[in-house]
């Protein structure tokens, strides 16, 4: 071999050197679509990446919670919801690590980057960045987390009960609501409501009720509703108070702006009249963004169903469409 032959021999040599180092690093370092972990030695960073996990979920709820009792007392609308409950969470999340950084000598950021929908409409998305350091060790994280917000009868927490705000924004100012356990009792606002846009046979909604809290409605698919002669399924889901998935139904994010319908995926739950008032055949659809339409064009009939058709006790106005959802007949 001559001496070129060394020297190449040599050059190649000295290249597999780097990429050995290459190899190594890539093999100590995490890198997902979301994720970029740097190698630390402190079991103290691993276990809070966990507990930070847990934390957003916890305070997502409780901004939420507190968000909706808000509006639930004074009627006004979150304008810009995503950004004002992103900032909400994101003052909570410093408050509680300051404390955490005092109790741990861990030097802890997590910014909160957006809370946005979910693919889930009974959740919403929080995006955010974990950094913490603790001696030599670092870890910086970024993560997305859906926080569902609608109870289901298997959460006892209070924190999950998260109260509509639609029906409190859209009815200032027609007359006072009442709430009573998990539901919201209309009194005069909703007819009042209704007839202050025109709206024909608006006093079959007199002292109509809904529910107070999000909750998943458990039938599903939805025409399982119709399946009993008795509607006894679709009864049980009205004595629930549960919600249903609904194109034309607003988001959460929505209902906290105060808007019936919105662009995304969202959520729709019966609103059910008084039972004196079914002597009419047609009336206002019983479907929430039906009946909160900002505009009478927005506000369609429906055709009265009983439970009972000789004693009713109770019955709803409902159109072509949502009868055929729900697995309802059309006569």
């Amino acid at each position: 071999m001559d001496n070129k032959g060394y020297v190449m021999g040599g050059i190649a040599f000295l290249l597999i050197i780097p990429a050995l180092i290459l190899a190594n690093i890539l093999a100590s370092a995490v890198i997902t679509d979301e994720v970029h972990i740097i190698p630390f030695k402190s079991d103290k960073l691993h276990q809070l990446s966990g507990d930070v996990e847990s934390n957003i979920s916890l305070i997502t709820l409780q901004i939420l919670n507190e968000t909706s009792d808000t509006v639930s007392r004074t009627g006004e609308p979150v304008p810009n919801s995503k950004f004002i409950i992103k900032s909400r969470i994101q003052s909570k999340i410093d408050e509680s690590y300051l404390e955490y950084q005092r109790e741990t000598g861990i030097n802890v950021t997590c910014k909160i980057n957006s809370v946005d929908n979910s693919k889930d409409p009974y959740k919403v998305c929080v995006n955010y960045t974990l950094y913490a350091n603790y001696h030599e060790g670092y870890i910086a994280k970024n993560m997305s987390q859906d926080v569902q917000f609608a109870c289901s009868d298997f959460t006892d927490s209070q924190t999950c009960k998260i109260k509509d705000p639609l029906p409190f924004i859209k009815l200032k100012g027609y007359g006072s609501l009442k709430t009573e356990g998990d539901t919201i009792f209309y009194g005069a606002s909703l007819s009042n409501y209704l007839k202050s846009k025109g709206i024909e046979n608006s006093t079959a909604y007199d002292n109509a009720s809904s529910p107070l809290y999000f909750k998943r409605c458990p039938y599903d698919p939805y025409p399982f509703h119709g399946h009993s002669n008795s509607y006894s399924t679709l009864k049980n889901c009205i004595d629930n108070g549960y919600y249903h998935l609904s194109a034309a139904g607003p988001c959460i994010f929505c209902r906290f702006e105060g808007n019936s319908v919105c662009n995304h995926t969202g959520l729709e739950t019966f609103v059910v009249p008084g039972t004196s008032n079914l002597s009419c055949e047609y009336a206002p659809c019983s479907v929430d963004h039906v009946i909160f339409g900002a505009s009478p064009s927005e506000i369609y009939l429906g055709k009265l169903l009983s439970y009972d058709s000789n004693t009713p006790q109770w019955g709803m106005f409902l159109d072509k469409g949502h009868r055929d959802k729900y697995g309802l007949p059309c006569d």
